[in-house]
C-alpha cells in the first residue's frame, strides 16, 4: 500500500515561566501557541520571532517547542 505525506500543520509553542507553585515548587508554564509557521523555517528564523515578541509578553521565556503534524494519504 503506498501513501503520501502532506504537510497538515506547523505551529511552535512557546512556553513561559509564570512563577513558582507555592505547592509543589515547580515551575508555573504558560503557553502561547503560533500557528501557520512555515515548514521550511529554521530554528534560527523561529527564535528570531520569539525573541521579537518576549518584550511585550507578561512572562519571561522558559522553552520554546516547534510541531509539525503530517497528514498520510493513500496514494
Amino acid at each position: 500500500m503506498a501513501a503520501v505525506e502532506n504537510a497538515y500543520r506547523s505551529g511552535v509553542s512557546v512556553k513561559l515561566n509564570a512563577g513558582v507553585n507555592p505547592v509543589s515548587g515547580g515551575m508555573v508554564v504558560r503557553s502561547l501557541s503560533l500557528g501557520k509557521v512555515v515548514r521550511g523555517a529554521d530554528k534560527d528564523q523561529i527564535m528570531n520571532v520569539v525573541e521579537a515578541l518576549t518584550p511585550v509578553l507578561d512572562y519571561g521565556l522558559a522553552r520554546v517547542e516547534r510541531t509539525e503534524v503530517t497528514v498520510l494519504e493513500l496514494a
